[in-house]
């Protein structure tokens, strides 16, 4: 594969400290032998690095970032970029308005007890050959939560986004949602999907109600649901699907069970390998209805679930988590809660980022960034 010249510093990424929050630590195995997650080698943060200055890039690449409490996943597509390959971004973690940079007045949204979700989320794009300047070709607001919502602002202020998804959820007593609203509306150029499930999904159509779209070379991502008319925010979430050389990942928002009876009703259309786990592992998601639709008895092969989430009372939830263990095992089951204990919900952001890797030939491999620094 040619390779583009690097700009200065990503080359030698490893030789200093990184925005992600460094290097990772080289002598350690990739596993620690007690059958728990696998930890990213320094040649696959490498290759996601410089994934961006690449001429042309064969592998998908999909980093469930750690913002805290919260959910921002970035999906870096197969093609040239510049041309066929993408940045998607779905979800930008929340933002605290007391920093000054949320577009909003000091107290209108939360204090400091809240993580700064959308920064950690700079930091790591900027570490990570995304930095602020650079072109994202979607951004995707699942639904009004502002855990999800809330780095709207500093996204669209720090990127050139050219298309924003959205579900359509009215959100009356939402009035910071609908100030994100306006500031998407403000920025010129950008399509606007609105609902998803009339505008559709794809932005060279924008209005044409496709529920699939060609996201980058050869990646199809399928709508699976979005519905305006919910009777809640969470079940009304965008839940997508992503396809790539045979491989599956599902992003289910923050689907609850009823959402979750709605998905495991579409059969195999719900299946994957991949399953990144509904309201960051709370009460009644990833129930045995959905994680049996996804992962059903009679498919063999590895199954993944990653879980969104970060210091915070009672999430994720126990009985969640033993679902999952029960679907996917403890070696395929990540959480970017992992290092939180004892930290405060400040302090959460940052450090426990996975990365999901589908290679040109079809190889889907899923690390941490970092080892437990427990």
């Amino acid at each position: 594969m040619k390779r583009r010249r690097l700009p200065a510093g990503l080359a030698l990424a490893c030789t200093g400290a990184l925005a992600l929050g460094g290097c990772p630590d080289t002598t350690l195995p990739p596993f620690d032998g007690s059958g728990r997650a696998r930890v990213c080698t320094a040649d696959e943060l490498l290759a996601f690095q410089t994934a961006g200055f690449v001429e042309e890039r064969d592998d998908l690449w999909i980093a469930f970032v750690d913002v805290g409490h919260g959910d921002a996943t970035w999906i870096r597509t197969p093609g040239i970029p510049g041309v066929d390959a993408q940045e998607i971004l779905v979800d930008a973690g929340n933002c605290r308005v007391m920093d000054g940079d949320c577009g909003l007045p000091p107290g209108t949204v939360n204090d400091a007890s809240t993580p700064d979700g959308v920064g950690a989320l700079i930091d790591f794009m900027s570490g990570s050959g995304l930095p602020p300047g650079q072109r994202i070709d979607l951004l995707v607001a699942t639904h009004p939560d502002k855990d999800h919502y809330g780095g709207v602002w500093r996204v669209l202020d720090e990127y050139d986004v050219a298309a924003f998804l959205d579900p359509g959820i009215a959100a009356v007593d939402q009035s910071t949602y609908q100030l994100a609203l306006d500031k998407v509306g403000q920025e010129q150029g950008v399509v606007v999907l609105r609902p998803a499930q009339d505008a559709g999904i794809d932005p060279s159509r924008p209005g044409s109600g496709a529920r699939r779209a060609t996201w980058g070379r050869g990646l199809a991502a399928t709508l699976l649901a979005s519905d305006k008319d919910a009777r809640d925010d969470n079940n009304g979430s965008i839940v997508l699907r992503l396809d790539y050389l045979g491989v599956r990942i599902l992003l289910a928002a923050d689907a609850e069970a009823p959402l979750d009876a709605q998905l495991a009703a579409l059969g195999s259309d719900a299946q994957a390998q991949v399953l990144r786990s509904g309201h960051h592992g709370g009460v009644d998601t990833s129930t045995q209805t959905l994680l049996d639709a996804v992962f059903p008895a009679a498919v063999t092969g590895l199954r993944y679930a990653i879980v969104s989430a970060g210091e915070r009372d009672g999430l994720p939830r126990d009985d969640t988590l033993d679902r999952l263990l029960g679907a996917v095992g403890a070696a395929r089951l990540y959480r970017t809660d992992r290092d939180d204990a004892g930290k405060s919900q400040v302090d959460a952001p940052g450090d426990d980022h996975v990365l999901l890797r589908v290679t040109g030939e079809g190889e889907l491999t899923v690390c941490y960034a970092f080892p437990d620094r427990g």
